[in-house]
């Protein structure tokens, strides 16, 4: 494979996460923190949850058995980050820390090689439209997980029964509890999604968090079916839970965008036990 090629290929992981300044100027690709998230699920349902907890859960989810509300549940908590990729948030890299000229290099040298890589990222300087991430989730991740129902593309929750439980899901994917989006926000999020450009990065992104679980992105529907945004609470808080572990875990640099997803994927799971460990000592 060419180097054009494989750099486009790769595209998914220049989306940038946590920029941290406290040793030098470090990175990790969204990508990185998403898997770290989808493992702090799968180590909280397997260490931290009651059986009844696990049940419950499954319950809420109308999944079939356990075994697809917990491959479930990780891919969400991992995808739950998925509207950080956005136009907006990408061209401000580092814009929450001080600014410096270390800063200023590093946020250089990261356009430069994401523009190379195939990230779609807009003209410098460009007027973007910006919206909360949890409402661009919201807006994209029904289409990514297979609601392809026309008309249905941009945050109007679907009336198809079999696509129900993706807009219930990915309204659930909230800082503040299953029942707060509302479908009027969450369609003004998607005029800032960036278009089918940045549709079709995020979907490299969404497809490589499945692969990371075992399963594939388009197959959610087959094993969740949630009925009531309440069903959902319950989740929702343990998808807060992971991120925030997850984000203490990458506090630090610990993945770079030349990193294969297999190298990433074992770097996540060994921060998540770490980070799970952490809490059960200190709880």
């Amino acid at each position: 494979m060419s180097e054009s090629k494989e750099l486009n290929r790769c595209a998914y992981k220049w989306f940038w996460g946590v920029v941290d300044l406290s040793v030098g100027l470090e990175w990790n690709p969204l990508i990185a923190e998403m898997i770290t998230a989808a493992s702090v699920m799968i180590e909280l349902w397997e260490r931290v949850l009651s059986p009844r907890q696990r049940a419950d859960l499954a319950e809420g989810f109308a999944a079939k058995d356990e075994q697809s509300a917990r491959v479930a549940a990780a891919f969400l908590a991992g995808a739950s980050r998925l509207g950080e990729a956005s136009p907006s948030r990408m061209t401000s890299f580092g814009a929450e820390k001080q600014s410096s000229p270390a800063l200023d290099r590093a946020r250089a040298e990261w356009r430069e090689q994401a523009l190379r890589a195939g990230l779609p990222l807009p003209l410098a300087g460009a007027r973007l439209r910006h919206a909360d991430p949890e409402h661009i989730t919201a807006a994209v991740l029904p289409r990514l997980t297979g609601c392809d129902c026309a008309g249905y593309v941009d945050g109007e929750q679907c009336r198809d029964r079999d696509h129900q439980g993706l807009h219930l899901a990915a309204y659930a994917l909230n800082r503040h509890g299953a029942d707060v989006l509302h479908a009027d926000t969450v369609a003004k999020a998607y005029r800032a999604t960036g278009g089918p450009a940045w549709d079709a990065v995020r979907a490299a992104l969404v497809n490589a968090v499945a692969h990371h679980v075992g399963i594939k992105a388009q197959s959610l529907a087959s094993l969740i079916r949630p009925t009531h945004p309440t069903s959902l609470t319950a989740f929702s808080r343990l998808v807060s839970q992971s991120n925030r572990l997850s984000r203490e875990a990458a506090s630090r640099g610990f993945a770079s965008p030349f990193d294969a997803l297999d190298v990433m994927s074992e770097q996540a799971r060994l921060h998540a036990r770490e980070a799970v460990s952490r809490m059960r000592v200190t709880g």
